[in-house]
């Protein structure tokens, strides 16, 4: 199953220019709805555990830990923008490791004007994707997973329809508590465009990597973006200004490494005395330089976390500070149902 749906994703013609800064559409992939990936910086692609939310961007992360498990996850996004959705993953012996997911987003509704200003009523605009993953294991340490992602979205009177995949491969060496993972992210194109001319998706090809450590309940976790491309620094970053003592125009070179740097996203979670309780942080370098002000960058690419359970539901929170107008709150409550007897 595994190899026919890998066959047909990579016939799909398929656009592998990356482009970033909302210069692609369908950018609402890339907002995580998960409070465990968000409090560590946004990115979680290297840990292996019963978490299944994991499973979302990273399907090779699927395996048996999370037969039976159900997520509901909750994020309120920037202004009036919501987002829900919910993660379920079974354990099937024909298939391995399969899982469902669903996030919709929801941008509020919007006062619908004529050219000259007329009021003409509302209109609401929102954006759905339904995902289909699978793994299997290759071998006792390696794991292939795919996730097929049907993506709708529809903006007062415009709409598109795209089909994307993701594609990972896990190393997992227990004994050593090491992880890593390769990771190619929203392949695919689309299929109905917002008008006549057809945009990419946000590809991105990953490596990440974690290890808990062996004598301290802490977990470090690193990972390297968009490394299908070196410059991703924003369009809209300003890169010239005016000095207002000589009035001559001063271009911003940016240095190579602080461009390297726009590619790591940091992460680690403490787990005290190894009991229910997680706490977790996270450092974006890309979200500091491209959404920090230069006079006051405050906490902007920080995020952090925690996480804890009670009963038979894990509870989980995160707050990440993107911009000094804004920082988003995620919220999940997750369960196992064969502890219900389902």
């Amino acid at each position: 199953m595994i190899k026919r749906i890998i066959i047909i994703v990579f016939c799909l013609p398929l656009g592998l220019l990356a482009q970033i800064g909302g210069t692609t559409a369908f950018s609402f992939m890339d907002v995580e709805l998960s409070p465990r990936i968000e409090a560590m910086g946004g990115s979680g692609i290297a840990i292996v555990d019963y978490d299944v939310t994991l499973a979302q961007t990273t399907p090779s992360l699927l395996n048996a830990e999370m037969h039976n498990s159900l997520v509901f996850s909750f994020t309120d996004y920037f202004s009036d923008i919501n987002l829900i959705g919910f993660s379920y993953a079974r354990k099937w012996k024909e298939f391995g490791i399969v899982s469902l997911g669903i996030k919709a987003v929801n941008y509020g509704n919007f006062d619908h004007n004529d050219a000259v200003g007329n009021n003409l009523g509302s209109f609401s605009a929102h954006d759905q994707v339904i995902t289909l993953g699978a793994s299997r294991s290759l071998n006792e340490k390696f794991t292939l997973g795919v996730n097929i992602n049907v993506l709708n979205s529809q903006y007062e009177t415009y709409h598109a329809f795209a089909l994307a995949a993701n594609i990972a491969t896990t190393y997992f060496n227990p004994e050593k508590a090491f992880t890593a993972t390769f990771l190619l992210k929203n392949i695919g194109r689309q299929l109905v465009s917002y008008t006549d001319k057809k945009e990419t998706l946000p590809f991105d090809a990953q490596l990440g990597m974690s290890k808990e450590l062996k004598h301290l309940p802490f977990r470090y976790s690193l990972t390297f973006h968009h490394l299908n491309q070196f410059d991703i620094k924003s369009p809209y970053k300003l890169i010239s200004q005016t000095n207002i003592e000589t009035g001559e125009l001063e271009i911003k070179e940016e240095s190579i490494a602080k461009t390297a740097l726009r590619h790591l996203i940091i992460g680690g979670e403490l787990n005290p005395f190894r009991k229910s309780l997680f706490i977790r942080g996270g450092f974006n370098f890309q979200r500091r330089f491209d959404m920090s002000l230069s006079t006051y960058p405050a906490l902007v690419g920080f995020s952090w976390g925690i996480g804890f359970k009670v009963s038979k539901f894990r509870l989980d929170y995160s707050r990440a500070f993107y911009h000094l107008s804004g920082t988003p709150n995620n919220f999940s409550i997750a369960t196992n149902l064969s502890t219900f007897g389902l």
